[in-house]
Formats: structure tokens, C-alpha cells, sequence
């Protein structure tokens, strides 16, 4: 059962789980000849969170990537390796995966080709060794330092001393690759291979389980945004005991997890552990942000086992869900599910939500408009609370206009082959010079007051119509560079602050400083970076 009744909007969340992630089939395997297997590269670009998932994986016999051989399907991205680097293996080898440290793709993917080893076609291959590779997308993990990982294949069953690392591109005569046992079409899907290994875990903790007093538990994230230690001590105090799963042992992990009947964690990595408690028991889950509830993974692993979910909206991360760009609070929502009276928001939820919008201001992060409308009731009414106390408003020292919840300036620019960029910060580089990717469009945005800018694009063509804050001027589509630009303020912005802005050419050179809607002409040499600044009148 899912309850979705403690949602900001339930309305909205409703279509996400109206679907059945369990897929009846039968699974079988591949028979790759001459597929080469290539170890885990990092992309060095740094640019985007999507690119972070890198390179390897395996090629066919044609050079054909393996789509499903990286830590999901469609994640990973092939490189060719020199000739003489490639070993060859006249061997066959049976593929386990690329795996993943984070726990969360232990739970899922790194598992879901452990249900072959089991299978009557594994008589066929039982002299193969079996192979797999290591993603560290985060950190470099190996089987032995990884525990946990380690420890949840042998409860699996699965030799891991057995297991070979590929470190070196290596070509075999044949690569034995499982179908997966959890996978992504569209959405999350697991079959009953799946379900029958996350059941083997479960009868594992059965079996060996011993009393525990704890029968609560909320499980801490702790570096999963900000005001998630307020998060925890509010659970705490409805006897919920505030774990650590990192610091304990899986049989630990397993033993209290199978003992407790109310589990509590924000959504993510942590609060998949959930697929390992008994049928029945509770479950609370609480998105790190907008549209946290759809998470494909969790709403899966909720129809492994029969528990009763709860998702409960305790935030208001209005500039995005990951990597610390949450802030949670106590909110009506959750003290209700409680039953506690709602006597509005704590200082210490202020505090949290003053310390959030600082930092990711101050880092040049804009809100997202669609959190915007999903949170504007709860946002206003937060707001009306909070603006009664100046006094802890002052003690932050926040930026100026920081209801607007805008940095003062940002800009983000349209460069050949990689689409928009991330919105920058005042000051702050536009794009990677190395990369010699030329600029075609530009935005440019300050709440405070309008600012008007055009770019050069050839002598035949002249310059772009004038746009003003988060327009577009340039083009996109159409691989048309661009050579000049002219930025400047309106009257009122013009009294307040000089802007200053720069471009970075295809010849590796810096233009002077130019200001105030003064024209940056590049002669001819493409611009592949800009910088702009401001410098307030005294």
C-alpha cells in the first residue's frame, strides 16, 4: 500500500504509481564471441552530473556497445582503446556487471545477474570464471574494502573469491552476459529472479535474527542537504532510534531492519534498505525535493515486498534535489501524519532554510521554477512566518534581495556540442577554454534590474536584436558561432552598478575588460568562453 495523503500535492504524485514494476518473463542470457570487455573510465569534463557516469562496458564482435553492460542501461558510453593495449583470452567468461559503490545500485544493479549463477544454465559454464568490473564514479572500492557488498554476495551464495576483475581492455572468445534481473525500460522493472534474491536476504536475517529493542528506526543520510540533523532529532523524539547503516555491519543492518516495524529515511540510497524488512511493515519516505516521490527505484523496490509506504513532504528544496541542494523541515505535513499539533514552523527550521538559500545563492544556483509552483502554498506560507523574524534574518547576513532567492547576477551560454550550459555565478568562467567549443547563444539575468545585451554574429549579418533578463541572443540549432558582445543596464541599474564583462577567444587570448554596453568585437576569432562581473557604486 503506498499513502500519498502527506504530499504537498498528492494529485500530482498520483500517476507515478499507477503502474506495476514487476515483469513476468522468463530471463536467459547472451552469447557474445569476440566482445571485448572495457574497464571503467571517468569522463574528465566535469561538466555535467549526467556525463559523470564515464566510459566501459562491452563492445560486441562489431564494435557495438552493450547498452545493458554499464551500471544501467543507457548510463555509460564507449572508448576505443589503442590496438596494442587490448589483451586477448581464448577463454569464455560469464559477465556479472560493472558495480557500483553506492549502495542504493548495490541493492539493484550490482545484483541483478547473481540470479544466473543459480540457474540450470550455469551448468553449462560452471568451469567459466566469472568476470566484472568496478565503476568509481565516487570512489575507488575493490571487494575486499567494500564489506557490505562483499558480504551481501555471500549471502547470495556467491563465491567472491571466485570472481575476476577486469582491469585491462580484454577481448575473449566468448562472453557469457545475463539478462538483468532488474532493469530499466522506461521505468524501474524487476522480475521474480529479483524477488526471489532480495527473499533470500530476508530469510537469511530470519534465520539468524536476535532480539532487538529497536523496533523505529529512522536511517541517517546526514550529507544529504541541509537541516537533516533536525529531520532526525524530530524522529528521535517518536522513538524512533536515528541510525547510521554505514557504521554497523550488514548482518546488523539486516537483523535490526527485520526486527523494526516503522522504518523512516529520506528518499535515496538509504532508504532502498527498506526492500529488506518483513511484509507489513511501515515505511516513511520523505523526498529530498521536488518530484522526490518519483523516484523509479524506491517505487519498485516498494512492490518487492508488501510494505506500507507513507511519503510524506517535509522540505522546501526549491533549488533542486542532489548533492546538498536540500533543506528539510518540520512540516504540517509530517507533525499530522504524527497526529502533533501544528503551532507553525521552529526557529530551527529558519535557521536551516536561511543557511540553504545563502549557500546555494552564494554558489550561483538558481530555483527551479517548476519547484516554485509546487511549493509556492507551503513556500508563502513559510515566507509570512519567517519575514516576522528580522532579527534572525539579520544575524545571517543575507544577500541582498535574497527573497527573490536569485544570485545577483548569473548567465549561461548555448556552446557547440554540448547544449546549454549550468547557470553562472557572477565572476565565474562560462565554459571550459580547453575545449575550444565555440559560444552561440547567450542568457544573461539580474533580478534587481533589467540588463540588456546582443552579440556579433559576421560582418553580413551584424548583431542580434537586444534582449533583456534570461532572453536569448543568438541561435541554437543552426551551429552558427558568434564574435562580439554588448551588455549593459537600464537607467536604474546604470545608477547602482558598473557591469564589466570579457570574452576568451578560439586563439587562446583574453579580451580587455569592457563595460556599460561598451562593444567587444573579437576580429574574426570565435569566442568560446565569457566572463562577467559587477562593481557596485560607492
Amino acid at each position: 500500500m503506498v499513502n500519498l495523503d502527506y504530499l504537498y500535492n498528492p494529485e500530482a504524485a498520483k500517476p507515478f504509481f499507477n503502474k506495476n514494476y514487476f515483469v513476468d518473463k522468463k530471463l536467459g542470457f547472451q552469447v557474445i564471441e569476440n566482445g571485448t570487455i572495457l574497464p571503467y573510465k571517468k569522463k574528465t569534463d566535469g561538466k555535467s552530473t549526467k556525463d559523470g557516469w564515464g566510459f566501459g562496458g562491452i563492445i560486441d564482435g562489431e564494435g557495438k556497445f552493450i547498452k545493458s553492460s554499464f551500471v544501467h542501461y543507457g548510463a555509460g558510453e564507449i572508448y576505443t582503446p589503442p590496438p596494442n593495449v587490448i589483451n586477448h583470452s581464448s577463454e569464455t567468461v560469464v559477465y556479472l556487471g560493472m558495480f557500483h559503490s553506492t549502495w542504493g545500485h548495490v541493492i539493484t544493479d550490482n545484483i541483478r545477474r547473481v540470479w544466473f549463477l543459480k540457474s540450470e544454465f550455469m551448468n553449462q559454464f560452471k568451469d567459466c570464471k566469472l568476470v566484472y568490473l568496478l565503476c568509481t564514479k565516487r570512489e575507488i572500492f575493490t571487494l575486499e574494502s567494500y564489506k557490505a557488498f562483499r558480504r551481501l554476495l555471500e549471502i547470495l551464495d556467491v563465491n567472491v573469491d571466485n570472481l575476476q576483475l577486469v582491469t585491462e581492455p580484454t577481448q575473449f572468445d566468448k562472453i557469457i552476459l545475463p539478462d538483468e534481473s532488474f532493469y530499466l525500460d522506461g521505468n524501474r522493472k524487476f522480475t521474480a529472479e529479483y524477488r526471489e534474491a532480495i527473499e533470500q536476504i530476508r530469510n537469511f536475517a530470519l534465520k539468524n535474527r536476535t532480539p532487538t529493542s529497536s523496533k523505529k528506526l529512522y536511517f541517517f543520510y546526514g550529507s544529504r542537504g541541509v537541516g537533516e540533523n533536525h529531520l532526525a532529532e524530530y524522529f528521535k523524539s517518536k522513538g524512533y532510534d536515528v541510525i547510521q547503516p554505514e557504521k554497523l555491519t550488514l548482518d546488523d543492518q539486516l537483523n535490526i531492519l527485520i526486527n523494526c516495524k516503522s522504518f523512516a529515511s529520506v528518499i535515496g540510497s538509504i532508504s532502498h534498505n527498506s526492500v529488506f524488512m518483513r511484509d507489513g511493515s511501515e515505511t516513511i519516505l520523505i523526498p529530498r525535493g521536488l518530484n522526490g516521490y518519483a523516484n523509479d527505484y524506491q517505487r519498485a523496490i516498494n512492490q518487492v515486498n508488501s510494505t506500507n509506504a507513507n511519503y510524506i513532504d517535509s522540505t522546501l528544496s526549491i533549488f533542486g534535489d542532489w548533492a546538498g541542494n536540500s533543506s528539510y523541515i518540520i512540516s504540517p505535513q509530517l507533525k499530522k501524519f504524527f497526529g502533533d499539533k501544528w503551532d507553525g514552523y521552529e526557529e530551527e527550521d529558519f535557521k536551516t532554510f536561511l543557511q540553504y538559500v545563502k549557500t546555494n545563492i552564494q554558489a550561483g544556483r538558481v530555483v527551479n521554477p517548476d519547484a516554485m509552483k509546487y511549493y509556492a502554498p507551503a513556500l508563502e506560507d513559510f515566507m509570512a512566518q519567517l519575514n516576522r523574524h528580522e532579527d534572525l534574518i539579520a544575524s545571517y547576513d543575507m544577500p541582498k534581495n535574497w527573497e527573490t532567492f536569485q544570485p545577483p547576477l548569473i548567465y549561461q551560454t548555448h556552446v557547440a556540442k554540448k547544449s546549454w550550459s549550468a547557470w553562472f555565478n557572477e565572476n565565474q568562467i562560462s565554459n571550459d577554454i580547453e575545449q575550444q567549443l565555440d559560444i552561440q547563444a547567450v542568457k544573461i539575468n539580474f533580478p534587481g534590474h533589467k540588463v540588456y545585451y546582443s552579440v556579433y554574429f559576421n560582418d553580413a549579418e551584424g548583431w542580434s536584436e537586444e534582449v533583456t533578463n534570461g532572453e536569448q541572443a543568438g541561435t541554437t540549432g543552426k551551429s552558427k558561432a558568434i564574435y562580439g558582445i554588448k551588455i549593459r543596464f537600464d537607467e536604474a541599474g546604470a545608477k547602482e552598478f558598473d557591469i564589466l564583462y570579457r570574452v576568451h577567444t578560439f586563439d587562446g587570448n583574453w579580451t580587455d575588460w569592457a563595460k556599460n554596453g561598451e562593444v567587444i568585437y573579437s576580429h574574426g576569432q570565435k569566442l568560446n568562453a565569457i566572463q562577467i562581473k559587477l562593481e557596485k557604486h560607492s
